[in-house]
């Protein structure tokens, strides 16, 4: 069996921040994350960001975490949904 692995880091300026985009494909999954560094990495700070911590990073999130079919409502909507037009008053 073979699995096929490839990631890529790219570093840019934001307009704000320098930031990385880490993205990694594994046996046909895309999962990307996203690092802020703040100011300008220099390469051997990139270097050690991607031997101390790549493995840590979370690609593809938690696939045991249950999705919710239905947004959850908040608490502002809740008046709005008990007060319901009378359609004729006497």
């Amino acid at each position: 069996m073979q699995i096929s692995v490839s990631s890529t880091l790219t570093v840019y300026h934001d307009g704000q921040f320098w930031v990385g985009l880490a993205e990694h494909v594994e046996d046909g999954r895309y999962g990307a994350a996203r690092i802020v560094f703040g100011a300008e990495p220099s390469n051997e700070e990139i270097l050690r960001f991607v031997v101390s911590k790549w493995a840590k990073l979370s690609f593809f999130g938690h696939d045991s975490t249950p999705r919710r079919a239905s947004p959850r409502r908040t608490p502002s909507d809740a008046p709005a949904r008990r007060r319901k037009p009378s359609s004729s008053r006497r």
